[in-house]
């Protein structure tokens, strides 16, 4: 059924790619590439394997928050790169429901399409499909903007973190919404929504409050619910004589701490060692014009001519240089190898220089577990 759901989509798709005139004008074939959760399309597998991978970190993102049964959609969530012509729709991205409350995200495929904005889209395509899938097709018009901007930021941040000290010296300087304002605005008005919804989750995962109420208060928000009041009763002190908190002057005093400390960009080395060990897996089949091929780091050189295996080692080489800068330093010496490795099959390097970036980063990556197992045995 889900072949047919994708096949019915495909042709859609290039039957709103046909021009003015009768004839369907010659384009490049279409490439998808499919996860549980995901499906892209586009004309360049290049930008379809990236993207691939930044749908696959976001919804590691989004786990965090998320029940993994809320997310068992029938149908994956479509995701087609539109270059400028083929987008008949206004702005960066368009989200629509089709049969069966599946969810689409068409992308404006261009130059102008920032980073930001991408990480924003495919979060807010993971949250409606969320939504609808475990509160009904009417679900999106009550979603709340503070979730959907707290994710894309968040996932952004994941790969571009220097960009969090902008955001934060900007804030420092800017009016942050009241508590009723943030928790009430709805995601339908509220496009460009402002990064307090961000602020606010940093404030909730700050504080003393529970795993388990966080994420609660986050779907509840995507129910379309106003978590005030829940909120309030979550931070309430623990001492019977303790005075209540109203849920503003917790908010400001979270900002005020959030705002005033000096934070550290690096990442956890699990975090690191489980994001650098999926960039370095390639999961199921490539199908080339000499049939289909299971990819691993040392077959890729024997396919390395083929153009669909430099397009998918060139994703994966654009999304490692953009998170360096958070590696975390037990990591950084495998991350930075792997770029290596991914160079050398880049470009026209002899076999012999293969075989030594291969074997470098496969004695990186080992040390590097070795280390950061002596570090937590010396901490526990």
């Amino acid at each position: 059924m889900r072949r047919a759901i994708a096949k019915r989509i495909a042709v859609s798709l290039l039957a709103l790619w046909v021009t003015g005139s009768a004839m369907l004008q010659a384009e490049p074939a279409l490439r998808s590439m499919r996860g549980e959760h995901f499906e892209v399309i586009g004309f360049d597998l290049r930008s379809v394997s990236y993207v691939n991978e930044l749908s696959i970190f976001t919804l590691q993102i989004a786990e965090r928050y998320l029940a993994r049964e809320g997310m068992a959609y029938p149908t994956p969530i479509l995701i087609s790169l539109r270059p400028g012509k083929h987008a008949d729709f206004e702005g960066d991205y368009r989200i629509r429901l089709a049969q069966r409350g599946a969810v689409q995200l068409d992308l404006r495929w261009e130059d102008s399409l920032t980073l930001e904005r991408t990480c924003r889209a495919i979060s807010e395509a993971l949250i409606v499909q969320y939504a609808v899938y475990n509160h009904g097709i009417e679900a999106p018009q009550h979603l709340r903007a503070w979730p959907v901007t707290a994710l894309g930021i968040e996932v952004y941040f994941g790969l571009r973190p220097a960009k969090f000290i902008q955001l934060l010296n900007r804030t420092r300087e800017n009016e942050v919404p009241l508590l009723p304002i943030v928790v009430e605005a709805l995601q339908s008005d509220a496009e460009d929504a402002p990064t307090s919804g961000y602020w606010l989750l940093q404030a909730m995962k700050s504080g003393s409050m529970e795993r388990p109420v966080l994420r609660s208060l986050f779907q509840q928000a995507i129910a379309g619910i106003d978590i005030e009041e829940a909120l309030t009763a979550a931070v309430q002190p623990n001492a019977p004589t303790a005075e209540p908190l109203p849920g503003q002057a917790w908010w400001a005093g979270q900002l005020d701490s959030l705002l005033s400390r000096e934070y550290d960009v690096i990442e956890p080395m699990d975090v690191s060692r489980g994001w650098l060990a999926a960039l370095a897996r390639f999961n199921g089949p490539l199908t080339l014009e000499s049939g289909e091929v299971e990819l691993n780091l040392r077959s890729l050189w024997t396919h390395r001519a083929e153009p669909e295996v430099q397009q998918l080692v060139q994703a994966r080489y654009d999304l490692l240089r953009l998170r360096m800068a958070r590696i975390n330093f037990a990591y950084f010496n495998p991350a930075r190898s792997l770029g290596v490795l991914f160079e050398v099959i880049l470009s026209d390097a002899p076999s012999h220089k293969y075989l030594h970036a291969l074997v470098i980063y496969l004695s990186d990556w080992e040390d590097a577990k070795e280390m950061q197992q002596a570090i937590e045995t010396i901490f526990d």
